[in-house]
């Protein structure tokens, strides 16, 4: 009776979540469209077919919010030049926000200058109740799509004043389905793992967070490595998301 409930409660939890989404979405002025600089607006919820995905890559930061900011900023360290992908969306979906295809204002490049602010007022302060750290960031280089093996470049989501110095990294992902899972960080070149950690059990589509204390690492290249299975079907999980860490912000 109990688990009866329970699904019952989360079944009508996603279903109010669908229908705030459908009545957002029936204003134009929300929905995902080309705003300039950026496409951003509600979306329809996309289908995900991944066995797991990484859903946001960000620095350990926040920031404190009193109230709702004008103007979001995220910004990230690229060790040499590469083709920038940046997405931001909600880590946990009640208003399917997204924006990407993001133009900056100066090109990106080697170093932390990559920068790219946006007023909040367009569309987020419009949604209700989401706030900025509602919102995962994930920078892709190179390659567009979510894949089994990630290059990422962690992104500082921020509003006013940014860190100076980087003290851990947030990554967040979901599976398809129900799964456990092992963590571990490497340092590139090394067998040994810096960090490991033991997942509970993962609901399927739920976002999850792994988080990497870094405060003690050098700066260089590492990877994070997922691994497990589906508890339905005993199928492997493995997942790896390589970064470059670079602890100093200038």
């Amino acid at each position: 009776m109990f688990w009866m409930k329970l699904s019952l409660l989360c079944g009508l939890a996603v279903l109010l979540s669908f229908v705030r989404a459908l009545s957002i979405s029936g204003e134009t002025h929300l929905q995902y469209q080309n705003r300039g600089n950026r496409y951003e607006g509600v979306k329809p919820k996309p289908v995900s077919g991944y066995d797991i995905e990484l859903i946001s890559a960000r620095v350990d930061y926040k920031e404190e919010v009193k109230q709702p900011p004008d103007w979001f900023k995220v910004q990230f360290y690229l060790e040499q030049l590469s083709k920038v992908h940046l997405t931001v969306r909600e880590l946990d979906y009640k208003y399917y926000y997204w924006m990407d295809r993001v133009q900056p204002a100066r090109p990106w490049g080697p170093g932390f200058h990559n920068a790219f602010d946006w007023l909040s007022r367009e569309v987020i302060q419009q949604l209700g109740h989401i706030t900025m750290y509602d919102l995962g960031v994930v920078v892709r280089l190179d390659k567009a799509e979510p894949s089994q093996s990630e290059r990422v470049a962690p992104a500082i989501l921020y509003h006013s004043q940014g860190p100076t110095v980087i003290k851990g990294y947030l990554f967040t992902l979901k599976t398809g389905g129900d799964a456990r899972l092992t963590a571990a960080v490497y340092k590139d070149g090394e067998s040994k793992p810096l960090f490991t950690q033991i997942l509970q059990r993962q609901r399927g589509g739920r976002p999850f967070t792994v988080r990497w204390d870094s405060l003690q690492a050098g700066h260089g290249a590492y990877t994070l490595v997922l691994r497990g299975y589906f508890l339905h079907t005993n199928s492997p999980i493995d997942q790896t998301v390589t970064f470059y860490h670079q602890p100093d912000v200038r």
